[in-house]
C-alpha cells in the first residue's frame, strides 16, 4: 500500500478528484488493454472466470497499491470495510455519440454520494478509480468535473436544485484531464461529472471505472460480468473486496 501525500490529500479536498499520471508500466499498461480489447471483441476467446475487466492479468488492478493507498485514506482505513461493487469498460472512438450526461454534485446525504471531513478524517462515500490505458489528451474526451461541486451548498442534485445553467460544458465550471496510458483518475461519486464525446482521431478511449463504497452500503446493482466464476477465480483475498452489505460478521475491532 502506498499512503495518499498530504498535498494528494489537500487537492481531492478542494477538488473532489485526483489525476495521478503513469501508474502503470508500459507492460503493465499494455496487457491489462490487450485483456480489455479482447474481452470487447471476442470474450469467449478468454476463460469464463476470466471474462471481466478487472479479471485474469488485469486482476491486479482490484488491490493495487496505489489504489488501496488511496481508499484507506479516503473511504475506510481498514481493508475488510472496503467493498468493489461496480466495474465497466470505457470505450468509445473519435465520432461517436455525444454522452454528455451531467451527474452528481452538492452536499448529499446519500450514504453513497455525501462527502465528509471530521476529526482529521475524510469520507467520500462512494469513490471512482479509473485507469486510462491509453493517452487522454486534454480536452479531447476525458472524464468531465466540477471542481469542488462534492461540497457545493446551493446546489444539491439530491433535491434538484442544480441549476441547469452549470451543466454547459462552456460555462467555465468544467474541469478535465491529460495523462498518459497506465494513468489513475480518483474522484468522488458526490462531484458532478460526465463523460465527453471522444474526438481524439490517433486512437480510442480505453479506460476501467472501478467503484468502490463501503461494506456498510451499496449504490449499484451488481454487474453481469462480476458473477460467481469470475469472482471465484480471483485470489482469495481479492475475493473479500466482493463480500455482501454487511459489517458485523467481517469486522475485526471498532467499527471505522
Amino acid at each position: 500500500m502506498k499512503p495518499m501525500s498530504e498535498y494528494e490529500k489537500f487537492l481531492f479536498d478542494l477538488k473532489g478528484f485526483l489525476v495521478i499520471p503513469g501508474v502503470l508500466t508500459d507492460e503493465e499498461t499494455r496487457t491489462v488493454r490487450e485483456h480489455t480489447e479482447t474481452l470487447l471483441r471476442d470474450p469467449e476467446s478468454l476463460p469464463k472466470h476470466h471474462r471481466a475487466p478487472i479479471a485474469g492479468p488485469a486482476e491486479f488492478l482490484i488491490d493495487h497499491p496505489r489504489v488501496m493507498g488511496l481508499l484507506q485514506t479516503v473511504l475506510a482505513p481498514q481493508r475488510e470495510h472496503i467493498r468493489l461493487e461496480s466495474v465497466f469498460v470505457s470505450s468509445r472512438a473519435a465520432g461517436g455519440k455525444d454522452p454528455w450526461r451531467p451527474h452528481a454534485g452538492g452536499a448529499n446525504l446519500h450514504p453513497s454520494l455525501s462527502y465528509r471531513y471530521r476529526d482529521g478524517r475524510i469520507y467520500s462515500g462512494m469513490t471512482r478509480i479509473v485507469w486510462e490505458l491509453n493517452e487522454v489528451r486534454k480536452g479531447r474526451g476525458g472524464t468531465c468535473l466540477v471542481p469542488g461541486s462534492h461540497k457545493a451548498n446551493l446546489g444539491s442534485h439530491q433535491d434538484g436544485a442544480w441549476p441547469q445553467e452549470a451543466d454547459d460544458p462552456d460555462s467555465g465550471l468544467w474541469e478535465t484531464y491529460g495523462c498518459p496510458p497506465g494513468s489513475l483518475v480518483m474522484f468522488s461519486e458526490g462531484v458532478r461529472h460526465s463523460a465527453a464525446a471522444w474526438t481524439d482521431p490517433d486512437h480510442p478511449r480505453c479506460a476501467i471505472l472501478i467503484a468502490y463504497n463501503h461494506v456498510t452500503v451499496r449504490y449499484h446493482e451488481p454487474k453481469p460480468c462480476m458473477n460467481p466464476e469470475v469472482i471465484g477465480g480471483l485470489s482469495a483475498e481479492r475475493q473479500l473486496l466482493f463480500r455482501d452489505v454487511w459489517i458485523l460478521a467481517n469486522a475485526r475491532g471498532g467499527n471505522q
